[in-house]
C-alpha cells in the first residue's frame, strides 16, 4: 500500500437510486417518466449531517449515483469501465442542512438537473463525472506533503469527534466495538538491522490505521474512504 507524498482523501456514500415510473404530484418541473429519486439518510444517526460535518473540515465527500437504472446498462458500462462517467456526484454541502423527516434528491438520466425533497428545491451547480473530476484536480494541486500515519490518524480521529455523538445515542446493541488508539511512529534504532525492523513496523501500523479508517468511514458514515494525490 502506498500513500502519496501529498494524499487527498476522498469519501464516497454509493446509492441505489429509486426509479419512479409513475406520474405524481412530487415529480418536478420540466421532468417525466421515468426518473430517479437518490434517497438520504436523515434518521438517528443523522448521516447526512455527519457527512456535512466532515465536508466542513475540508474533506471530498459525495455521494456518488449512477445515470441509468437498467441492468443491460449497468453491464455494458461495467465492461467498458465507464461506470464512474455515467454516474452523478452530490456533496452534501450542495444538497444542504436536513431535518429528520424522508428527503431525496431527484434526477433524470442525461438532464443535468437536480432537485432536492421534501419541500421542492433545484440544486445549483453541476454534478457530472466531468465536474467530479475537475473538482478532484483542483484539491491534488492544492494538496500538501503529510506523512502517511500522521495523514491517517488526523482523518480517524475527526470522523470519531464528529461521529461521537451520535453513536453514543444508539441503543447499546448497536454500538461497534472500541477503536483503536492512536498509533505512533515507531522509533528507528542506530543499527542497520533494527532501523529495517522500525520500517516493517511502521509499514504495519500505517496498514492496521488505513483498515480503521475504511472501518470507520464505512460503519459510522456509510462511505468508501478512497485516497488520490500525487508525489
Amino acid at each position: 500500500m502506498q500513500i502519496p507524498l501529498k494524499p487527498v482523501p476522498i469519501f464516497l456514500q454509493f446509492k441505489i437510486p429509486q426509479v419512479v415510473r409513475r406520474r405524481n404530484t412530487q415529480m418536478p418541473p420540466g421532468f417525466d417518466i421515468p426518473y430517479l429519486r437518490m434517497h438520504l439518510r436523515t434518521k438517528r444517526p443523522n448521516q447526512h449531517q455527519l457527512l456535512l460535518a466532515l465536508e466542513s473540515t475540508g474533506k471530498l465527500v459525495y455521494y456518488a449515483a449512477p445515470d441509468f437504472w437498467r441492468t443491460r446498462e449497468l453491464d455494458e458500462h461495467f465492461t467498458n469501465g465507464i461506470v464512474h462517467e455515467r454516474s452523478w456526484y452530490f456533496s452534501p454541502a450542495r444538497i444542504g442542512t436536513l431535518d429528520d423527516q424522508p428527503h431525496y434528491v431527484a434526477y433524470r438520466p442525461g438532464n443535468g438537473v437536480a432537485w432536492r425533497h421534501s419541500k421542492p428545491h433545484l440544486l445549483a451547480g453541476r454534478f457530472d463525472a466531468k465536474n467530479f473530476a475537475r473538482e478532484l484536480s483542483g484539491a491534488v494541486e492544492k494538496a500538501k506533503a503529510q506523512e502517511p500515519l500522521s495523514f491517517l490518524n488526523q482523518i480517524k480521529h475527526e470522523i470519531v469527534k464528529i461521529t461521537h455523538m451520535e453513536i453514543m445515542k444508539l441503543p447499546p446493541q448497536l454500538t461497534e466495538p472500541e477503536i483503536y488508539k492512536i498509533e505512533r511512529e515507531p522509533m528507528k534504532g542506530k543499527t542497520a538491522d533494527s532501523g529495517t525492523k522500525a520500517d516493517k513496523k511502521q509499514r504495519q501500523v500505517i496498514r492496521r490505521t488505513m483498515r480503521e479508517v475504511s472501518y470507520l468511514s464505512q460503519v459510522r458514515l456509510g462511505c468508501s474512504f478512497l485516497i488520490t494525490g500525487t508525489n
